[in-house]
């Protein structure tokens, strides 16, 4: 009976134990499940912020291709601007020389005007009619 006795706590604590456990194996299933369940509902918020921003692509895309045309197009007039700038600057040395030479040739008309008034003040003198030719 002794033995009998002995194996009847053997098994008592033998389903105490497995009792045990199984408490621990459920507990750990249920933290196993709320883990899981949380990690659905972030794979589910991931995969809708996903699909938002594949929906925003194109135009993103769209915006970097337009963006991309206005760099160039903003380099192109930059090098216009930068050749137009050199044309001016040409274009006043031009300018600059012509009203040079304008000075020069004015001083040259007034000298020959002096010329001509001189001229026409010896001839008036000896009374020739100076518009006319007549003398």
């Amino acid at each position: 009976m002794e033995k009998k006795l002995k194996q009847s706590c053997d098994a008592t604590k033998a389903a105490s134990a497995i009792t045990a456990r199984t408490a621990e194996l459920e507990t750990e299933l249920a933290t196993l499940q709320h883990d899981s369940i949380s990690d659905m509902r972030a794979t589910e918020e991931m995969m809708a912020e996903a699909a938002k921003l594949r929906k925003l692509l194109p135009e993103m895309e769209s915006k970097s291709s337009d963006m991309e045309e206005w760099v160039k197009e903003k380099l192109s007039l930059q090098e216009i601007l930068k050749k137009s700038k050199g044309r001016e600057k040409s274009l006043e040395l031009f300018v600059a020389r012509l009203k040079e030479e304008a000075g020069v040739a004015e001083n040259v008309v007034r000298g020959l005007n002096q010329k001509v008034d001189t001229e026409n003040s010896g001839v008036n003198e000896n009374r020739v009619i100076v518009g006319m030719g007549i003398g």
